[in-house]
């Protein structure tokens, strides 16, 4: 029953976090990368740590073979468990604490696990929201659904509204191409803000996480247990004080077991290999999103491999010459058209090249007009005045 009640749930989420491909990619599969995969990974993670009351308790303390009042279990939960840095071999961070030969390790953790996972999908979707509220739909409505069917009677005249757009915003697109450049980056800090933020939440144990999990598994068992032990205890140590019959208080110890480390360990050890992954990929595409930026020898290749097919020299001189932010929208253009309507919008752009050559305003962002507009005023929009 309560297996189903997991995977009931499981499945919910799934289907509200499932990935929805848009029809107009406006980033990249890094990006994607943040606000799909890894969203959706911490929000099924916290679904599952959460849905494991379901299956078993949290939490169980004994009294020697015994459960424990309900009371101390609660108190417990709440107030945190600990194990100890030294005791007799086997035992595992448990034994006789003695505060002069044994320093506590305070495990208060767990209860907050569902909420910071939950906190780490929200903080990995928002550069999604930033740049999608910055991006305002521009490409796609540039695109006029062109990427959308494979068959369109106006595709001739869409063509030519797309290079009439480029030529009269010429030099006025900087703000897009920088405001990508920007939400890129943000992802690469929230990666790794996270991994400092995990890395304090877990007592400073996550940053070298999976590099001891590698370790011990070349190592022996004990080694090994204690190892992985030491951030998810699956056992631990609670002491409750209770007033004795004539007053004084007891001092009374208890053995508490925490199957939901079971869950923590591995969903903390899949995320640590995740977030090195994903950072090296984040660097790597902020590297890259700068070399074509400034590189034209990276720019060519470019959009040759949309074009599908080497360009000519003139086509080449149009590419060097241009603004930072509209070859942010060709390059747009190129990742959603098919490799003929593209070439199409390439040649147009180049048998217009004496427009795209001259000087223009390096700074700005100019804006479609709604699609509802009349052609003529799509096509002839009013630009700022130098």
């Amino acid at each position: 029953m309560g297996s189903r009640m997991v995977l009931g749930i499981a499945g919910a989420l799934a289907g509200l976090v499932k990935v929805r491909y848009s029809h107009t990619y406006v980033d990249s599969q890094v990006f994607r990368f943040h606000y799909h995969w890894t969203s959706a990974f911490c929000f099924l993670a916290c679904v599952l740590v959460t849905a494991a009351d379901f299956v078993g308790d949290s939490i169980l303390c004994l009294d020697g073979f015994e459960e424990a009042p309900k009371p101390v279990t609660t108190y417990c939960w709440v107030l945190s468990t600990f194990t100890i840095n030294s005791t007799r071999p086997g035992l595992g961070g448990l034994g006789n604490y003695n505060p002069q030969n044994h320093e506590k390790r305070i495990h208060g953790y767990y209860q907050w696990v569902p909420h910071v996972l939950f906190l780490q999908g929200i903080l990995f979707y928002l550069p999604h929201l930033v740049w999608k509220s910055y991006e305002g739909k521009q490409v796609d409505q540039l695109l006029q659904g062109l990427n959308k069917s494979l068959f369109d009677d106006d595709e001739e005249q869409k063509k030519k509204n797309i290079i009439e757009y480029l030529s009269e915003s010429w030099g006025l697109n900087n703000r897009y191409a920088f405001g990508y450049l920007g939400c890129e980056l943000l992802n690469f800090g929230n990666v790794l803000g996270q991994m400092f933020l995990m890395d304090r939440f877990l007592g400073g144990f996550f940053m070298h996480y999976g590099t001891k999990v590698i370790q011990f598994l070349f190592s022996n068992d004990i080694a090994r247990t204690d190892a992985l032990y030491e951030a998810f205890p699956r056992q631990a140590k609670c002491t409750f004080h209770q007033y004795g019959a004539s007053g004084t208080i007891k001092r009374l110890d208890y053995l508490c077991i925490l199957p939901q480390n079971i869950v923590n360990e591995k969903v903390f050890l899949v995320m640590w290999f995740w977030f090195v992954v994903l950072l090296t990929l984040s660097a790597m595409q902020l590297i890259w999103q700068l070399l074509v930026l400034y590189s034209p020898l990276l720019r060519l290749r470019l959009v040759e491999s949309h074009a599908k097919g080497k360009l000519s020299p003139r086509s080449e001189q149009v590419i060097r010459g241009m603004h930072a932010g509209d070859f942010c929208l060709l390059e747009a253009l190129g990742r959603n058209l098919n490799p003929l309507a593209f070439r199409d919008v390439l040649n147009g752009i180049t048998e217009a090249g004496h427009r795209y050559l001259a000087s223009a305003p390096g700074l700005g962002t100019y804006r479609p007009r709604d699609p509802s507009a009349p052609a003529a005023e799509k096509l002839y929009p009013t630009l700022p005045h130098s």
